[in-house]
């Protein structure tokens, strides 16, 4: 059995980032040779977290993806931003 493992650094500017790996993911399945098994995506890091979505071609006038817009809404919802340092 034939193992093959890559790191993926990615840099964020904002506070929610959607980084799509797709192309990383691939040329990393080229690059290692390996003709059948399984890909695993993971993060080391509590406050990231991996995504799987379908294609989309939806956007909003922003040029935001429909659904990303619908997830930023639900976690402000669940867990509202902090918009400014003053908690008074």
């Amino acid at each position: 059995m034939n193992i093959y493992q890559e790191d993926i650094n990615l840099k964020t500017e904002a506070r929610i980032n959607y980084i799509n790996i797709t192309d990383k993911v691939k040329s990393i399945i080229k690059k290692s040779n390996v003709k059948n098994g399984l890909v695993l995506v993971q993060t080391s890091h509590t406050t990231c977290s991996v995504l799987f979505e379908e294609y989309v071609h939806d956007k909003d006038f922003n040029g935001d993806e429909y659904l990303q817009v619908d997830l930023n809404h639900i976690l402000d919802k669940l867990v509202p931003r902090e918009l400014s340092e003053n908690t008074n």
